[in-house]
């Protein structure tokens, strides 16, 4: 088992993926800015199937889907990650730049992943 942290700064805020990848899986924590919480979770269970969870009020379903998409490309073989990142007042631009961060640790978290932590 290892647990460890990316982060990225955005708007003096940190975005941080907390990440525990079992001896059979991984698990990713994403939150961040103004008001961290969980916002929507999603799994890969051992049989391939996704699904996701996203609370009433909520737009991190869609976080949620790509990290576990990219997991599961990487042979991941059960995934699970919720998230809840806020901004307070952010525009379309800033909501793209947010998910231009999150794509820059999910970039790292798949370097920094061995293959064989993933399976």
């Amino acid at each position: 088992m290892r647990q460890f942290e990316l982060r990225r700064a955005w708007r003096g805020k940190d975005i941080i993926a907390q990440v525990l990848a079992l001896d059979e899986g991984v698990h990713v924590s994403l939150y961040g800015g103004d008001r961290a919480h969980i916002g929507a979770v999603g799994i890969i269970d051992p049989d391939g199937n996704r699904t996701v969870t996203q609370f009433p009020g909520h737009r991190e379903g869609v976080v949620c889907e790509r990290w576990l998409d990219a997991l599961a490309a990487a042979n991941a073989k059960s995934a699970v990650v919720e998230a809840g990142i806020h901004y307070d007042g952010l525009d379309r631009e800033g909501i793209n730049e947010v998910l231009g961060v999150l794509e820059e640790l999910l970039r790292e978290l798949m370097r920094t992943l061995p293959a064989s932590q993933l399976c």
